[in-house]
């Protein structure tokens, strides 16, 4: 995206909630994190340490996942991407940003060059179907601030 005063950066804002996105996948999760909780809740002998652990369970499943179960808002603008997920929020700034994978339901903006398995320092992107307006968006952002490749 070009920043000069001739030509200013619209802000684009978008929100991803994979719970409404994919119903059924929804549905199944929900279902793996109930079974996962009456597993762990029949284990335990005594009954109400059972329940308690089960209740734990589920709720730890909940709080792991709470990306897909509750909605992430994100926000595009000339000096970078942030994003306020349920649990925290992050931001970085388009020259900060080497790499760029993705493919039509979501991304990784990564400020390191080459991907690993302990490449935490990016923003995980969903693009709630809307990835043929913002993938361009974003490489045109890393582009003029010499960012990265995709």
């Amino acid at each position: 995206m070009d920043t000069s005063a001739n030509n200013p950066v619209e802000t684009l804002e978008w929100t991803a909630h994979p719970l409404r996105e994919f119903p059924l996948r929804a549905a199944i999760a929900c279902l793996v994190i109930l079974a996962c909780g009456v597993l762990v809740a029949m284990s335990i002998p005594n009954v109400a340490g059972g329940v308690l652990a089960g209740g734990g369970a589920m709720i730890f499943l909940l709080f792991m996942c709470n990306r897909f179960f509750l909605p992430s808002r994100y926000r595009m603008d000339e000096i970078g991407i942030a994003v306020r997920y349920p649990v925290g929020s992050r931001s970085l700034r388009w020259e900060d940003l080497r790499r760029f994978p993705h493919d039509h339901s979501g991304g990784y903006l990564s400020t390191r060059i080459r991907g690993g398995m302990f490449d935490s320092r990016g923003i995980s992107v969903l693009f709630a179907g809307r990835g043929v307006e913002i993938i361009p968006q974003i490489q045109a952002c890393m582009a003029s601030s010499g960012g990265g490749h995709t």
